[in-house]
C-alpha cells in the first residue's frame, strides 16, 4: 500500500525521513520485541516467597541482597500471596511495563540478534532495526496517551500504561536520547532518536527502570512501586498537551488481509490471497465460510 503520511504504520509521530524505513520494517520490530517480551519479560523472575509457614524458596538466613537499597532484602511474599494479590490494581501494569523494558534493553543484544538473523550484513542491519526499535519506543509512548482518561485519570489499557511509563522515564532520565516536538500552532508532534546516545544513555535509562520493577515485583515490594509508577504515569503539564493532540489526530489502523486455503476436487491444495482492500478483507471472510 502506499506509504504516505495516513498510511497505517507510517507515523504521524515522526519526521518524514524515518516514516517509510519504520513503516518497511515495523513487523520486524514488533516481531522481535515480541518474542523477547514474552520469553524473557514474562517468562523470567523468581518471586521470593515463603510457600508454607517457615518454608522459603530462597535462604532466609543469607538473603539475597537487594541492588536497590544495597541491603538484604526487606519484604517476600508469604503464603497464598501472589503478585495480583499483592499489587492489586498496578499488578498488569507493572508486569506488562517489564516485560516490554525486558524487549527494548536487550533488542541490541548481538547474539539475541542473530537468533532473527540480523547483523551488519544484513539488508535490515542490527543497528539500524535497534534505531527503529527506540523510534518505536517513542511512537508508541506517544500513541498511547489514547488510552488515558483525563476525567477520572485512569489508563484503560495496561500495555499502553507501561509504553507511557517508559516513555516518560526515557524524557526524564535518558539524556536527550529521546526527545519529543511539538508545534501548537499546528498541531505537529513527532519524537526523535540520538542514535549516537542510545547505547550510553538510552540503554543505562531502561536498565535502571527495568531493575526497580523487577525487584519489586520478586521482593513483593508494592510500598516502594505504587508511588513511583503512578508518579511515573501520571499525565500532567506537557504531557497533557501531547495527549489532546493525540486525542484528537488519531493514526490509521493497520488492517490484516489474511489468505485462504482450499482443497480442490483433484485432491490438490491451493493457497488464495486477497487484494490489500476492504473489499479484499470481506472477500476472504466470505470465501472462509465463517
Amino acid at each position: 500500500m502506499n506509504a504516505n503520511r495516513n498510511s497505517p504504520g507510517a507515523s504521524i509521530y515522526l519526521q518524514p525521513p524515518n516514516r517509510e524505513p519504520y513503516r518497511e520494517n515495523l513487523n520486524t520490530i514488533r516481531f522481535v520485541a515480541t518474542v523477547i517480551h514474552e520469553l524473557l519479560g514474562h517468562g523470567t523472575g523468581k518471586l521470593l516467597s515463603e510457600t508454607a509457614p517457615g518454608i522459603f524458596n530462597f535462604d532466609v538466613t543469607n538473603p539475597p541482597i537487594n541492588p536497590l537499597t544495597g541491603q538484604t532484602v526487606a519484604s517476600c511474599y508469604r503464603p497464598n500471596e501472589t503478585h495480583w494479590s499483592i499489587f492489586e490494581d498496578i499488578a498488569n501494569s507493572v508486569e506488562e511495563c517489564r516485560a516490554i523494558l525486558m524487549s527494548a534493553y536487550l533488542v541490541d543484544n548481538k547474539d539475541i540478534l542473530a537468533i532473527f538473523e540480523y547483523d551488519e550484513k544484513t539488508e535490515l542491519t542490527a543497528d539500524h532495526l535497534v534505531y527503529l526499535s527506540y523510534l518505536h519506543l517513542g511512537v508508541e509512548g506517544l500513541r498511547s496517551l489514547e488510552h488515558y482518561n483525563p476525567d477520572d485519570k485512569k489508563w484503560t489499557q495496561a500495555h499502553s500504561q507501561g509504553y507511557f511509563a517508559i516513555f516518560k522515564h526515557l524524557l526524564m532520565e535518558g539524556d536527550d536520547v529521546l526527545t519529543v516536538h511539538h508545534d501548537a500552532s499546528t498541531s505537529a508532534l513527532h519524537v526523535t532518536v540520538d542514535r549516537t546516545t542510545i547505547i550510553s544513555n538510552g540503554k543505562p535509562a531502561l536498565g535502571r527502570l527495568m531493575c526497580a520493577l523487577h525487584i519489586w515485583r520478586c521482593t513483593a515490594d508494592v510500598e516502594a512501586c505504587r508511588p513511583f509508577c503512578e508518579n511515573l504515569t501520571s499525565v500532567e503539564g506537557v504531557y497533557e498537551g501531547w495527549r489532546s493532540v493525540v486525542a484528537t489526530r488519531p493514526e490509521r489502523r493497520a488492517k490484516f488481509v489474511q489468505g485462504n486455503t482450499f482443497l480442490k476436487k483433484n485432491g490438490e491444495m491451493e493457497y488464495r490471497e486477497y487484494e490489500e482492500s476492504d473489499e479484499g478483507i470481506i472477500r476472504s471472510w466470505v470465501e472462509r465460510c465463517v
